[in-house]
């Protein structure tokens, strides 16, 4: 049960401060993680295709193709600094998403170049 307040006793009140907010800043970080990103899906692509010839090089060793995918997905934040974007400016919910996104789309440049309409 809540305590019955006294006459005269003060309530105390609380004022919600907002605090700085640095648009500068935020617009800079937004910009320099969209450059990582068209980074990723360039170099999504070009693992794709990457993955693509490989694939049809070794015949039915996809296993490799696949493999190579995965190790660019992996080497991802090592290959940001060769780029001109450094690792500082991605954190990981960022990288995280940037390698989903290289992941997918690489497969998916695989995947639709294997098909009968492109290359047969």
């Amino acid at each position: 049960m809540a305590k019955k307040r006294k006459k005269g006793e003060k309530v105390e009140t609380y004022e919600w401060v907002p605090p700085q907010f640095d648009e500068k800043e935020f617009l800079n970080k937004d910009l320099r993680s969209t450059k990582s990103l068209m980074v990723t899906a360039g170099l999504g692509i070009l693992f794709g295709v990457l993955a693509f010839g490989l694939g049809t090089l070794l015949g039915n060793l996809q296993v490799v193709a696949l493999l190579l995918i995965i190790a660019g997905a992996a080497a991802l934040k090592k290959i940001y600094p060769f780029l001109g974007i450094k690792e500082s400016d991605v954190d990981n919910k960022i990288l995280a998403g940037n390698i989903a996104i290289f992941v997918f789309l690489a497969l998916g440049i695989w995947i639709m170049l294997m098909n009968k309409p492109f290359f047969a």
